[in-house]
């Protein structure tokens, strides 16, 4: 694991390949944290906080006040990625303000929190940055800070409306088997109206539920899971970066184009780096 510090943050960066049923521990200290795991499946269990299932995409917002207690226990083989953040107690509200602090505070680390496309994108971003030394570390302080600007962005909205409180159950675990079954056929996916009649839905219900519960619209959530897994495919070792775009439903002349758009590198980088 890699730990930047500047400025009142920590930035964490993780990138390794796992087996499943690895076991690790670790302290979280004090201070107020915002994050994701971009790929894996991990069960983490923090003291005072009872355990959670991490899967790929979940994000959480959460402060504690002193050193907790971690353990992690890999769900499945392949590669674990995530970007913490963590803004120190003393410096907290000089950066974010006291109404921001509150928000947070009230908040548990929760992994179903889908932080906003925009901060899982600077999150890959932070991880594929090839610069090193001085020009490194303010690359990725400023990218923290713009993560954080708008994760909190995004909690705040959704504080002051209640948004997800205001779905019933049943209607939340629809929205849930969606994104399964998008995720499962990201190459060629059903139509909104078609995933809104597999799941027992409307189309307006889905689109809107979507975007309250994962912070994004289902068009935005398949682009954003196909460029996640042909990055995947690439590290994994397939070398035509043409029959990856197709493999996720891209076509070959603008895949890289959005590929680059979204890690800030380009699809022939990371196939390079796992030759």
């Amino acid at each position: 694991m890699e730990i930047i510090r500047a400025c009142g943050l920590n930035i964490f960066l993780e990138t390794a390949t796992v087996r499943r049923e690895t076991v690790w521990e670790s302290i979280t200290p004090p201070g107020h944290w915002l994050g994701t795991l971009l790929e894996g499946s991990l069960s983490v269990q923090q003291e005072g906080f009872g355990e959670h299932l991490w899967e790929s995409g979940g994000g959480t917002i959460f402060s504690t006040s002193e050193n907790v207690a971690t353990r992690h226990v890999v769900q499945r083989d392949g590669s674990v990625a995530a970007v913490f953040v963590q803004i120190e107690a003393d410096m907290a509200e000089p950066l974010v303000g006291g109404d921001t602090l509150a928000l947070i505070s009230r908040k548990t680390p929760d992994p179903r929190l889908a932080l906003p496309e925009a901060a899982r994108t600077i999150a890959w971003q932070m991880l594929g940055c090839p610069l090193q030394g001085p020009a490194r570390r303010l690359y990725m302080t400023g990218k923290a800070m713009e993560m954080v600007a708008h994760v909190l962005d995004e909690a705040s909205a959704s504080d002051r409306t209640g948004v997800t409180a205001a779905w019933p159950a049943r209607d939340i675990a629809r929205l849930h088997e969606a994104r399964s079954i998008l995720l499962a056929e990201l190459a060629s996916p059903p139509s909104v109206p078609e995933l809104a009649r597999r799941v027992g839905t409307n189309a307006k219900k889905l689109g809107s539920g979507f975007q309250a519960l994962f912070g994004t619209s289902v068009y935005g959530f398949v682009k954003t899971s196909r460029l996640d897994a042909a990055r995947l495919l690439l590290e994994g070792g397939e070398t035509s970066i043409a029959r990856v775009a197709r493999q996720v439903g891209y076509q070959p002349q603008h895949f890289a184009t959005e590929f680059r758009r979204r890690f800030g590198v380009a699809p022939t980088t990371i196939a390079g780096r796992a030759r």
